[in-house]
């Protein structure tokens, strides 16, 4: 069949049609973008911040999301491999049989400023301990449980506050290079500690940090904040220890269960 010169024009008008429709798109798209009433707010980067999902293209687990969702629950075997590290708030998951001691590196001398020189006793060696690397590598755990920055919520807003965190978690990815890095939120405080311990405001400034840099570094983030506030945005006194940071017995349970329920594939 032979295609006419008129027919030619034809399809070259629908094609330059195409283009034209294409490019008018286009243009109005950018003209809304560089409308002066057009601004990034803070409430979007906060969302996007959220909503934050890492496609790892070579590593075992293809999808990251962040704050860890809720999952189906692991049994307690889960924990076999496990290492937790920080605040004595996490200190009753061994006390109460949760998590064996062996797998629980708590110290109050851990700061997020001497990840990497803080001395901890290990009862083997003669000078006294070895780093919090150290200590962790040797246990060459499948997941990293951390709960740190009580003691640093003065520092919140620091451009440098998680850089000694970020040299710890390196060293021990290169060494343990099959870990799962699990970084905590801090837990709310009682009505009754907030002011001695904390301010439950500066604990969520600092756990909405935490949230950035664990999408920056590409770790989980697990919020157990949330999930232990009461209806007026605090831990609830029937939930706190005299000393305002440790959970009573019962809620430990929940803790556990929290972690369990919220684990990366």
């Amino acid at each position: 069949m032979m295609i006419t010169q008129k027919e030619k024009k034809k399809a070259k008008f629908r094609v330059s049609f195409i283009f034209l429709f294409i490019f008018a798109s286009f243009a109005v798209c950018f003209v809304l973008y560089m409308k002066e009433d057009f601004n990034i707010t803070p409430e979007m980067l906060e969302e996007a911040s959220e909503a934050f999902v890492y496609i790892d293209p070579v590593g075992e687990r293809s999808t990251l999301i962040n704050p860890v969702p809720s999952s189906e629950r692991q049994e307690e075997s889960y924990y076999e491999d496990a290492v937790f590290i920080g605040s004595k708030a996490l200190s009753g998951l061994a006390d109460y049989g949760y998590i064996k001691s062996e797998n629980m590196i708590i110290s109050d001398d851990i700061t997020l400023a001497n990840f990497n020189t803080v001395m901890l006793s290990d009862g083997s060696t003669e000078d006294g301990g070895v780093t919090a690397a150290e200590t962790v590598i040797g246990k060459a755990p499948g997941k990293l449980y951390i709960m740190v920055g009580i003691n640093d919520l003065e520092r919140v807003g620091s451009a440098s506050l998680f850089e000694e965190l970020e040299s710890f978690i390196d060293s021990v990815k290169e060494n343990v290079p099959n870990v799962t890095v699990y970084l905590m939120t801090l837990l709310p405080v009682s009505a009754e500690m907030e002011g001695k311990i904390a301010s439950n405001a500066e604990i969520d400034a600092y756990n909405s940090q935490l949230l950035r840099f664990a999408n920056k570094i590409k770790v989980c983030y697990i919020d157990v904040n949330t999930g232990f506030k009461g209806n007026d945005g605090r831990l609830p006194a029937s939930a706190a220890e005299v000393n305002g940071i440790r959970l009573k017995k019962e809620y430990y349970g929940e803790l556990s269960e929290y972690i369990l329920t919220h684990t990366a594939s």
